[in-house]
């Protein structure tokens, strides 16, 4: 991304957010999976329409499952807002350590100081070398 959207703050805030809802929803989606017992509380179940004990313990399964792929959908959604945020993170890191201004070309603090034939310019009383010496001639 070659532009900004979020600052880096933000940026950097939404990416450790990202990281503890990755973490939060794959561990909760874990606990669905396994069918942890403190989670029954969680959701409702229907278990008046179950007649049998098999047809009951069928459709606590499939709840249980349910809301751990809903989790896991969850978390990858989290992964994707940190890839965003990190490249809004990086983004803004490269525009901050990249000069701002680069002069387009050197000029001298003499530029348009005229001089005479010797070098000499009476104005300023500086004498500019006129060969490829180095040395000025006085």
């Amino acid at each position: 991304m070659k532009w900004p959207i979020c600052g880096p703050k933000l940026s950097l805030c939404c990416s450790i957010i990202s990281v503890w809802g990755i973490v939060q929803f794959i561990l909760m989606g874990i606990f669905f999976f396994v069918e942890a017992a403190p989670l029954l509380d969680d959701f409702e179940f229907d278990a008046k329409n179950a007649t049998d004990i098999n047809e009951f313990e069928s459709g606590l399964k499939t709840a249980f499952h349910q809301r751990a792929y809903n989790c896991w959908i969850a978390a990858f959604l989290y992964v994707a807002l940190l890839v965003f945020s990190g490249m809004q993170f990086m983004t803004n890191l490269k525009k901050s350590s990249s000069p701002t201004h680069v002069p387009t070309s050197m000029t001298s603090p003499f530029a348009g100081v005229t001089t005479e034939e010797n070098g000499f310019n009476q104005h300023y009383g500086i004498n500019f070398p006129t060969g490829g010496g180095g040395q000025s001639e006085t």
